[in-house]
């Protein structure tokens, strides 16, 4: 199902909700407007009535995308693949292009094997390179050339605007380059263009003049916007990988055809914004200021526990931010440490479908109850210095 919500904070991404959830969000009576009266009937789950209601809607505004995505979704739960795909490539015809929702929407879960759809998302693969270099000439168009450097990376998948000097530029695509191949080896194996959708990110790293401009929020350096792909940073190299590790795992989510809870994008995020990488691949992961923060939490008994950090939502999450992020990197540098922290992602993705929260994964990875996981958790957060 398609909405028009946004995520929260530095990830910007389309959220993923069922048909009843998105009609839940609508509070509206069956007696309103057509569109109204279609979200009434797919919060009731009557997926029939709102078939037949949307056939209707359609006949009036035959090109509006969002409904024929719809429709498309409705008619794969009825069990009808054939008429969903050839909703499914009407709204693409008429201007539906977030093929990365559509790609682990689990309402066209039934539709992925059905031949539109494959060949649908082989063209939106093929045009991905085309697509990046025009993204990357509309940012030269935008930034022009006097300060800035432009590449792209076809095997990383990666497009680089910077106003660095020469020496910083290539430090950051040695940087990019060690994230890259180290997530994509390790947590999110399977991301890479030979055997799956790479999806390629734009990086901006603009001069404090444009970044001024580019990231007006107080206070964040750095932003993600999945739908175009587009990660803008400035001025630190923690903030470039916690943005590129959320970019990456949206990679991975793609392939795997899922949208992971909020609490792991930004733990994971958090975590990878500093480490120490070997030779042997070996990684550790120091303690910043948000450990020293998340102490301070502790000792004013101010944390959240697990299940309630788990069901923050986007908005929470922004207004409970002081409190999130330290607790957050704590949590996973305590799993990581354990040397669990591989072995935890692949139970959750393995069993997301049964519990997409990951509280699950974490019980098994421990061999404990998530309570005394928890305890753990804090009582190594108390013993660290």
């Amino acid at each position: 199902m398609m909405d028009n919500l946004g995520g929260f904070g530095r990830t910007v991404t389309a959220v993923t909700l069922t048909l009843a959830g998105v009609a839940a969000l609508s509070g509206a009576a069956p007696g309103g407007t057509l569109p109204a009266q279609i979200d009434e009937h797919l919060r009731r789950q009557d997926n029939q009535a709102a078939a037949e209601l949307l056939e209707r809607h359609l006949q009036e505004r035959p090109s509006d995308a969002v409904m024929l995505y719809n429709a498309a979704c409705v008619r794969c739960r009825l069990g009808e693949l054939d008429r969903g795909a050839a909703y499914f490539i009407r709204a693409v015809k008429a201007g539906f292009a977030d093929i990365s929702h559509a790609r682990r929407d689990p309402d066209l879960r039934a539709l992925r094997g059905h031949p539109v759809f494959r060949a649908v998302i082989d063209a939106s693969d093929a045009a991905d390179e085309t697509l990046a270099r025009r993204r990357m000439e509309g940012w030269r168009r935008q930034l022009g050339d006097a300060s800035y450097r432009y590449e792209m990376d076809t095997s990383g998948r990666i497009v680089l605007v910077s106003s660095l000097d020469a020496a910083a530029h290539e430090a950051t695509k040695r940087l990019i380059q060690t994230h890259t191949d180290h997530l994509q080896q390790t947590l999110f194996a399977g991301t890479h263009r030979s055997t799956g959708p790479g999806g390629y990110i734009v990086i901006v790293i603009p001069s404090r003049a444009d970044a001024a401009r580019l990231l007006t929020r107080p206070y964040v350096t750095g932003l993600y916007n999945h739908r175009r792909r587009e990660l803008v940073t400035f001025g630190h190299t923690r903030a470039l990988r916690h943005e590129l590790a959320h970019a990456l795992h949206h990679r991975h989510m793609d392939v795997l055809g899922q949208e992971h809870p909020l609490w792991i994008q930004e733990g994971l995020a958090s975590l990878y914004e500093e480490y120490l990488l070997d030779d042997d691949g070996t990684i550790r992961f120091p303690a910043n200021d948000r450990h020293e923060q998340a102490k301070l939490l502790a000792r004013d008994d101010r944390l959240m526990s697990w299940p309630r950090l788990a069901a923050v939502e986007p908005t929470s999450m922004r207004e409970e931010a002081f409190v999130a992020y330290p607790q957050l990197r704590s949590i996973f540098r305590f799993i990581a440490e354990q040397g669990r922290l591989e072995s935890w992602y692949r139970l959750f993705v393995e069993g997301f479908e049964v519990d997409p929260t990951g509280l699950t994964a974490l019980e098994t990875v421990f061999d404990r109850p998530l309570a005394e996981v928890e305890m753990a958790w804090r009582r190594w957060l108390d013993g660290q210095g």
